[in-house]
């Protein structure tokens, strides 16, 4: 059952991001505009699909939109004394042809990057870093562990714990190392105040530590269409997606 919760939620998420729904309104448009009996719901398919694809690539909606998110916690204290630091597990793609700085996705390496920040603030705490394989030959947690390692951090320091499948199973694991000693959780920003969530609810002493900012505030508007604008926007809903299901199920 579990497992099928967990992939119902993917497949809702995948469908209401914007640009799926933008490619399926346009093969939408397509079928009915060649059918010319109902060309009048291709036609509003198509006017649809733009209309979505320039309010959720414009700058100036997605950004204030994600970093109404990503502002929800404040960045870490890097005096706050912790026992532990958990670096919530990511996307990774274990490319024997590329260095292995590079098998992380951008998200995970600003995690891993913020959680040794903390680590060596607290020459004597622990760092736990999770998260499953998913399609990959390893989990996230051992590429974490490995790039870790080749930054100098002594493997006896790490923890890896690589069956999670979610935020929620993340914290269930971490509970049973941490206890009630003090943890710092490194993730994305626009993550953080579904994570931390998760945390809480297992009663964790957690802290958190939000990294990876998108939605970044600069003294001129941009007021590009682009790619980074939709990705924002889709960072946006699939959180927003991430929250509800959180509420439904708690």
């Amino acid at each position: 059952m579990l497992e099928l919760g967990f992939f119902i939620k993917k497949i809702i998420a995948f469908w209401l991001m914007p640009l799926s729904m933008v490619v399926l309104l346009l093969c939408l448009s397509v079928f009915f505009l060649w059918k010319k009996p109902h060309s009048s719901i291709g036609k509003i398919a198509a006017s649809s699909a733009l209309i979505l694809l320039l309010v959720f690539s414009w700058n100036p909606i997605s950004t204030p939109m994600l970093r109404s998110i990503e502002q929800t916690n404040i960045p870490f204290d890097i005096n706050s004394p912790v026992d532990y630091v958990v670096v919530l597990g990511n996307a990774a793609t274990s490319d024997p042809s590329i260095p292995l700085s590079s098998h992380l996705s951008s998200s995970a390496t600003a995690r891993l990057l913020e959680g040794l920040r903390i680590l060596n603030a607290n020459p004597t705490a622990q760092l736990i870093v999770t998260g499953y394989a998913g399609n990959n030959t390893k989990s996230s947690a051992q590429v974490y562990k490995e790039v870790a390692i080749n930054l100098g951090i002594k493997p006896e320091r790490i923890t890896a714990i690589d069956w999670p499948k979610d935020t929620e199973e993340e914290a269930q694991a971490v509970k049973e190392i941490v206890n009630d000693k003090t943890v710092a959780i490194a993730t994305s920003a626009s993550h953080m105040p579904r994570a931390i969530e998760f945390f809480y609810k297992q009663n964790i002493n957690a802290i958190a530590a939000p990294t990876f900012y998108l939605g970044k505030q600069t003294e001129k508007i941009d007021w590009r269409f682009d790619a980074a604008g939709l990705l924002k926007s889709e960072r946006t809903i699939y959180e927003y997606i991430g929250q509800l299901w959180q509420w439904l199920k708690h």
